[in-house]
């Protein structure tokens, strides 16, 4: 059975800051592990919080781990974390972006700031 990874589970993974969990999450990986948008927004907002990892740091290993699992909008979230990297937007504001972008999604919102990344995007 293919295993869906927490935040918790994908931040062991690319911190190693307890190995014998980071080692269980790589063998879940090599057995074909997903991982949500959702679940990189957690990440996103605990690396740069808690973490303080700059964001072409945060943009490059989540890509990285990209590249290892499952990502079923894996176009939508390496979009987003381009345009995480490159700016001063919230990682949700920079999915809804992608989605608009990659999928061609009519985006509803009031948010001036996030209008003014949509008309980039376009």
């Amino acid at each position: 059975m293919e295993s869906l990874l927490d935040a918790n589970a994908a931040l062991r993974y690319l911190l190693e800051d307890n190995q014998e969990q980071a080692e269980a999450v790589a063998e879940a990986i090599a057995r074909g592990a997903e991982v949500t948008v959702e679940v990189l927004a957690e990440c996103v907002y605990v690396l740069a919080g808690v973490y303080h990892v700059p964001r072409s740091r945060i943009a490059e290993s989540l890509g990285i781990l990209l590249d290892e699992v499952t990502c079923r909008r894996r176009n939508v979230a390496a979009a987003a974390l381009g345009l995480y990297s490159g700016s001063s937007f919230d990682f949700v504001d920079c999915v809804l972006a992608a989605e608009r972008q990659e999928l061609g999604r009519d985006v509803m919102t009031f948010d001036k700031k996030l209008i003014g990344l949509l008309g980039k995007v376009e």
